[in-house]
Formats: structure tokens, sequence, C-alpha cells
């Protein structure tokens, strides 16, 4: 008998539950929440560990962050068949999480740091290059030379290559998991998968906020290996927990997995060998960025091309529009994505450079100490009165199905213990101010890290995902809802209007040249909205719109997609290179007008490319046939 066959139904009397779900959402939810922190973790840090340590030039490192991602969001694809026709979901990401733990521990070994030595240096001591040869003491330098620590980089990217194949197994299987715990008719499943999907935010939010305070402020090791330690802990969470799957995630056909298939090695084993080995292969490829670049291409073309000609010979006339309008949508997202990923790379590089990360900079004395004590108690008094009001609207307001009031209880329970934490964290600093001397003054600071900027697209999506669905259900009574491709017109369009944030506030530099921070805030916000718009519909469009027959070769182009706009939003952020000495910026206000012409055209570009995409809507809505 299969597993699958023996997999405790929901409701059974075997089948445990907590708070309304089975245990295994909870499981779930920990685990992705743990992968998430580790993801973002890293993710952030990533580019600025590479320019200001290892001092790459801004093209070097854009071209490893491009090859990286497009690796990490093209390969699910691969562990997704492997855990549906062999492995089963618990093994593929108990696999994946290993090989995850073990690439985010790595990346905590930093080596030491790279040496710049300018043109024109005359040298004390002699200089050993990376090949091997020696400079002697007393020679004056032609040229610039950085000496980068080579063994500490063939560790980086082996990390990469582990987070690569590891997020391979683990992403596509665990969101499966929890579709598993739920009968197709149970009224909880879209309650529950909101629960998941609040733990990746939840992950996202604290990952870029923890993990780019210490890697920042303390040094990268700690960054990363706090990464690290939240996978571990998702791992560890996972292997404890996997009990309350009650077997829908294991192989549907476990004696494939024992038959040898290779000598003396099983099926499974084989798997877990041949995985390892190709390790050796994506540790050269994301050192090789126009190889990635160029297979996403290729295979896109082949696979958008394939299922064109598969509706002509196959499909009605009208499955044949809807291909076509497939294909747009797929290739409007990867303008899209293009736009959004700039967040990781020229973003970051920006906030870093040229942003003022503070909000408040200031000089206080004793005397000062009660405006801690106001603001604190401010945001006491808004919790106390908002939170106990939103409750009371979310559980009147029966318009909202019970997974989105589920999910506004979580986002204003989240929020108020966050408000209520830096309440806390105020008043000390009330208190520490209060105990200074009579006429001393202590300068107080409050911002936002390069890194820690990332955190604002999750903490958007937390406060504005159930409005933004509450705002298509009024639209939809009122018949006013727009249609799928003008969504993602919308969502290509505020994406570019989010980098109009930025180049009106160039226009606007401090008296050290550098931009307000609230212009990246309001460009982030731009992002999610936009992202509200596109995401949501995106997948859902896959299924509605492909052949049934061919809807999984559909689903992977449109992965294979979102993989070919990584690796071309960082060729775009490379049209804003910098030169940096030591990795950091030598004019101010020449940067600045770099990345404001690079934001320039990407603002024109998605304001364009969405009102474009809104004005041919009714031809591509016409091609839909009544898909919505």
């Amino acid at each position: 008998m299969s597993a699958s066959a023996e997999a405790v139904q929901p409701g059974s009397q075997d089948y445990t539950e907590f708070l309304g779900h089975p245990k295994g959402l909870y499981v779930c939810f920990a685990t992705e929440l743990w992968e998430r922190f580790s993801f973002y973790g890293m993710k952030y840090l990533l580019l600025l560990y590479l320019t200001k340590y290892h001092l790459f030039s801004d093209g070097a490192g854009l071209d490893v962050l491009g090859a990286y991602a497009g690796l990490v969001y093209a390969l699910p694809v691969i562990g997704g068949l492997l855990a549906d026709r062999y492995l089963g979901m618990r093994k593929a990401v108990l696999f994946g999480g290993i090989l995850l733990s073990l690439g985010h521990l790595l990346m905590a070994y930093e080596g030491h740091q790279a040496i710049h030595y300018a043109a024109g240096t005359l040298l004390t001591d002699d200089l050993r290059l990376v090949d091997g040869s020696v400079i002697a003491a007393g020679t004056t330098l032609s040229e610039a030379i950085t000496i980068q620590d080579t063994a500490a980089l063939n560790v980086f990217y082996m990390a990469l290559a582990l987070i690569v194949a590891g997020v391979g197994f683990l992403k596509p299987n665990i969101s499966t998991i929890v579709g598993k715990l739920y009968s197709k008719d149970d009224h909880r499943r879209d309650s529950g998968f909101t629960i998941f999907y609040m733990g990746i935010n939840i992950g996202s939010w604290a990952a870029t906020i923890l993990c780019g305070w210490l890697g920042i402020t303390y040094g990268w090791k700690y960054g990363f290996g706090l990464a690290g330690i939240g996978m571990v802990l998702g791992l560890f969470t996972f292997m404890w927990g996997q009990k309350f799957l009650y077997g829908h995630a294991d192989p549907s056909n476990p004696e494939k997995l024992t038959e040898k298939v290779f000598g003396p090695v099983n099926r499974e084993w084989l798997i877990y060998l041949v995985s390892i080995a190709s390790l050796a292969l994506i540790w050269w490829l994301v050192q090789s960025e126009p190889v990635v670049h160029t297979a996403q291409y290729i295979l896109l073309t082949v696979a958008g091309a394939g299922l064109i000609s598969y509706a002509f010979m196959k499909g009605t006339k009208e499955e044949m529009h809807q291909m076509i309008v497939l294909m747009v949508l797929i290739l409007s997202t990867i303008v899209f994505w293009a736009l959004f990923e700039q967040s990781a790379g020229s973003m970051t590089l920006y906030a870093d450079r040229v942003t003022n990360q503070n909000f408040i900079d200031a000089t206080l004395t004793s005397a000062e100490a009660w405006r801690f004590y106001a603001v604190g108690g401010a945001f006491v008094a808004l919790v106390l009165v908002v939170a106990p009001w939103l409750f009371g609207k979310v559980n009147k307001n029966t318009d909202w199905r019970s997974s989105e009031r589920n999910f506004l209880r979580g986002v204003v329970t989240f929020f108020s213990v966050v408000a209520l934490s830096f309440a806390g964290w105020l008043a000390s600093k009330g208190v520490y101010f209060g105990s200074l001397a009579e006429g001393v003054s202590e300068s107080f600071s409050m911002g936002l890290n390069a890194t820690q900027i990332g955190s604002l697209n999750a903490m958007f999506i937390m406060i504005f995902a159930i409005p933004f669905a509450a705002l298509w259900t009024w639209l939809d009574k009122r018949g006013w809802e727009p249609n799928t491709p003008i969504k993602f017109g919308l969502g290509i369009a505020q994406a570019g209007l989010g980098f109009g944030m930025l180049v009106l506030g160039a226009q606007f530099p401090d008296a050290s040249g550098k931009v307000a921070l609230i212009w990246l805030v309001l460009a982030y916000l731009l992002h999610t909205t936009g992202e509200l718009c596109l995401s949501p519909v995106g997948l859902s469009a896959v299924t509605k719109l492909a052949i049934p027959r061919v809807v999984g070769v559909a689903m992977g182009t449109w992965f294979l997609a979102t993989a070919l706009s990584e690796t071309v939003a960082t060729r775009i952020g490379k049209w804003a290179q910098v030169d940096t000495s030591g990795g950091e910026v030598q004019n101010i206000g020449e940067a600045l007008a770099t990345y404001t012409e690079l934001f320039n055209f990407l603002m024109i570009f998605g304001v364009v490319a969405g009102v474009i995409l809104i004005i041919i809507s009714p031809l591509l809505r016409r091609g839909m046939h009544g898909v919505h």
C-alpha cells in the first residue's frame, strides 16, 4: 500500500488540531518562517558584503547576485518534480533544509578582508599576488591592485550553491504540504494558507531588521550567522513536527525509492548523491552569470514557443487565444520583477551610498528625556485604543472570508507587539538620557541601515494585503473590479512610479549631498502596492489560461520568467555602476546623479509599459474568453 493511501484523513480521531487547524500547519508555518528568515537575512547583505568586504566592483557583485537569484528561482521547478515523482514532499523538505543549513552556516566564514592598493602606491613590503607572483618592496604601482581572499570566496560560492540547491528542494514543497493537510472542500483551507503566508512575511521582515543590524554593526559573519541559526531552527522544527503531517507528505510510491538503480545504490540515495554532485556545477554557475542568463533565455524561449505551438496544433481557437494572452502576461511579469528586484541591487547600493539613513539625528540632554516617554506613551495609547477598535471591525465585517479576518487579526496582534516593544525601548532610552548629569549632552539617532530598508516590503505587505483584497471585493460587487491585464498594468506602472519618488527626492539633497530616507520609504510603498496588484493573480492566471494538458509546463514557464527577471534586474543595475575606493564612494554628488539617471529611465519605462498594457487590455480580455 502506498504511503499516501495510509495518510490519516482530516477529521479522523487521530488527526489532532490546535486552534482550529491541523498541527501540521504550524509546523509548516514555523519551518517556512525560519527558512524565509535565513533567505532574506542574507539577501540584502549579499551585495554590500561583496562590494565592501571583498571589494568587488559593482558590476562583479551584481553578476554574483543575479546568477544566485536566477538559480534560486529556477531550481524549485526541478525540486518540485523530484518530490512529486519520487521523494515525496517530506523527504524533499528535510534534504533541502539540511543543504540550506549547511549553506547559511558556511556564509558566516568571512576569511580575510580584501586590501586595495591604489595606482601610485609605493610598496613598503613585498606584495604576493593571487597567481603567486611577487611585486618587490619599493615598487610604485602603475595600476590599482586588489588582493582578495580567494579561498574564502570559494567557500562563499559553495555556500551559495548549497543554498540554491536547498531552496530548490524545500521551497516548492513546504507550501504544497499545507494544501495536503486539508480536504478540498474544507472551509479552513484559505485560512490555513493565510496563516502560512503570515509566517513568510514575519520571517522576511524580522530577518532584514535583525540580520541587517548585526551584519552592518558588528560584522558580516554575525548577520550571516544569525541567518544560519534561523535555518537550523527551521530544520529542527520540521524534524520534530513531521509526525503531525500524518503521511500526507510521504512519497506516493515508496517502493520506487528502494529499487536498486545504480549498483547497490537505490533510487532515493541516487537522487541525494546526484544532487550533492551537482553542487560543483552550481558552484561554477554562481560565478558565471552570462551562462545562467543565456540558459534562462533559451529555456524560456523554447518553453514559450512550445506552448504556443501546442495550442496552435492541439488546442481550440479559444485555447490558442488564451495561450497568447498568457504569454503576454508572462512577458509583462518579467518587466515588473526586473523593476521590483532592484531592491537587493541598485536600490541597496543607493541606500548605502547616497541616502541619509536616519529619521532622527539630534543632541539631547537630561531635560529632554521626557520626549522618549511621551512618544512611547503615545504608542501604548495607540495600541490600547486602535487594536480593540480594529478587532471589533474585523469581527463585525461579514463581507470578509474567515481567512481574511484571521489574517487581519494576526497583523493587528503582530504590530501591537512590535509597537509595545518599541515603546519599551523608548522608555529605556528615556531612563538613560534622564540619568545624564546636568549640562551633559549626547547624540541620539534613529533610522534604518541600507539592508534594513529592505524590510519595508514585508511590512507594507502585512499592512495592505487584506485592504487590497477587500478593495477588489468591494469593486467586484459594483462591477468595477479591473481584469487581470489591467491589474498587471497597474502593478508595473506603480513600480515605475516608485522610482519616480527617488528621482524626485534627488532634487532635494541635504547639506552632505544625500537624499532623505522618506523617498526610499515611498518607493518601497509603491513597489509593494504594485506587487499586491500583480502577484496574487499571476499564478491563478496561469492555471486558468493554460490548456489543462500542459498546465504544468506553463507553470514552469512562469517560474522561468521569474528567474530570468532576476538576471535582467542585475544587468539593468549595472548601468549605474559607481567607482569606489576601498568599497566607499568618493564623490556623493556624482554617484547620486548616476543612480538618478538610471531611476529616471526605470520610471519612464515602467509607467509607459504599464500604460501600454492597460491600453491593450480590452484586446487581451477578449482573448481570455470569459476567464477573469
